[in-house]
């Protein structure tokens, strides 16, 4: 019985590991506001506000306890400002 209560519980470990760690939502916000920053004078106010509205939409979703990481997102956001920024 405890080899399947140990089976169970590996199982359940490798299956979630979002759940395991706890993501910093709120310094992750702030890194990535200070990551856009250098953009900010390079795009239109449209192109600006739909970033932000955008960032400000995973660190809500962040926030709620979804399991997913909200980093990648705020990478991709990057990503984007810089290429319209060229």
């Amino acid at each position: 019985m405890k080899k399947y209560i140990l089976a169970a519980a590996a199982m359940m470990a490798l299956a979630s590991p979002a759940l395991a760690e706890k993501k910093d939502c709120d310094g992750g916000f702030k890194n990535h506001m200070k990551n856009m920053s250098i953009y900010v004078d390079k795009m239109s106010g449209y192109e600006l506000a739909d970033a932000v509205r955008k960032s400000l939409d995973v660190y809500n979703t962040c926030k709620s306890g979804d399991t997913f990481s909200p980093y990648g997102v705020w990478d991709q956001i990057i990503a984007d400002m810089k290429a319209k920024a060229k």
